[in-house]
């Protein structure tokens, strides 16, 4: 009896559900699963060689003009973008193309993987790029790139829209009424807003602007620290990208860091509510996340998802260098974030 009642039961749920539903109202029970389903570790790894391989084979198949930017998106399984909130894309800009200007209401920030020559105008001012440089534009900026060099360049393109489009639903944009900007403001404007330079967490740049971290200056600073001693236990040697205004992140909805790991350094465990997207600048190395094993080289991208115990050892004759970006900034304005050491 127990048994009917319990199928008969079911039968008038559904037959209610369909009632709320021709109102446009939903239970919540529809939402809570019967079983609940282990919680997926959603850590992905990217090896460089396909990426790039693939990255320079859509620049002999796909021209500017039919795609406006040429960028290959890293995909998490599982998220359909490379982070709930940051999209990771690799962008090739060929020798001789423009990628027409543009505004949009989410940020974006591009760091150079190869080439130089190339440069991106930010309202007005043209940002040279090379190697290991490290440019934003913020959002509703106007922007657009090109590349006189005789090189290809290869850059992250990193951008909140996931966030800003997809969450909160405000994404807008815009073309430029021509194909390039008019260079109106001068060149190194934004290098020179560069606050000081010290260990842990002031490589400097407002976040109400274009923002210019040339690679000359930013691995100086990086062995600067390192010779000032040990790293973080669970980092290492790691500098953030900030705003020397009110020393917050660089931008409110992303964070930025360079850290290197020292020969036969290996890190503490910990975790954080925030999700970090990585790239591995130079050297190589070990990463453990969660239940996953990334072994990584140059050029190679990987993600450690929010809440998820990871560490990091380094392999190899050299220091390995990882550049990160992460979403803490979104996590702290909700007072959400979160970080746990697991204790020696």
């Amino acid at each position: 009896m127990a048994s009917e009642t319990g199928v008969n039961n079911d039968a008038r749920i559904e037959e209610f559900d369909r009632d709320l539903a021709a109102l446009n109202i939903m239970g919540h029970w529809r939402g809570v699963p019967r079983v609940r389903p282990p919680q997926e570790n959603r850590a992905e790894h990217w090896k460089w060689e396909p990426i790039i391989r693939n990255l320079m084979r859509s620049g002999e198949l796909i021209k500017m003009e039919d795609t406006g930017r040429r960028t290959l998106q890293l995909v998490t399984p599982g998220v359909g973008q490379t982070s709930p909130n940051i999209q990771m894309s690799v962008q090739l800009v060929n020798p001789g193309e423009v990628a027409e200007a543009h505004r949009h209401s989410f940020a974006a920030t591009r760091f150079i993987v190869s080439g130089s020559g190339a440069y991106t105008t930010v309202n007005g001012e043209a940002l040279w790029l090379t190697a290991g440089d490290y440019v934003t534009t913020p959002g509703w900026c106007w922007h657009d790139h090109a590349n006189p060099s005789p090189e290809p360049i290869v850059w992250l393109d990193i951008h909140d829209n996931p966030f800003v489009g997809g969450k909160l639903g405000v994404r807008f944009g815009e073309g430029y009424s021509a194909p390039t900007q008019e260079m109106n403001v001068r060149v190194g404007t934004a290098k020179d807003n560069m606050g000081s330079v010290r260990r842990i967490d002031k490589l400097a740049r407002p976040a109400h602007q274009a923002a210019a971290y040339p690679w000359a200056e930013v691995r100086p600073a990086l062995e600067r620290a390192a010779s000032d001693g040990p790293g973080d236990d669970c980092d290492g040697v790691i500098l953030d990208y900030t705003n020397p205004v009110n020393n917050s992140h660089l931008l409110p909805t992303m964070g930025a860091r360079i850290q290197m790991l020292q020969r036969k350094e290996r890190t503490q465990p910990h975790r954080h509510t925030s999700y970090t997207i990585y790239h591995v600048v130079d050297g190589e190395g070990v990463s453990v996340v969660g239940d996953k094993r990334f072994e990584w080289a140059k050029g190679d991208c990987f993600t450690v998802p929010n809440w998820e115990w990871h560490t990091h050892e380094q392999r190899g004759s050299e220091p390995a260098i990882l550049f990160s970006v992460h979403d803490q900034p979104i996590l702290e304005a909700f007072d959400l974030y979160r970080e746990e050491r697991e204790e020696a």
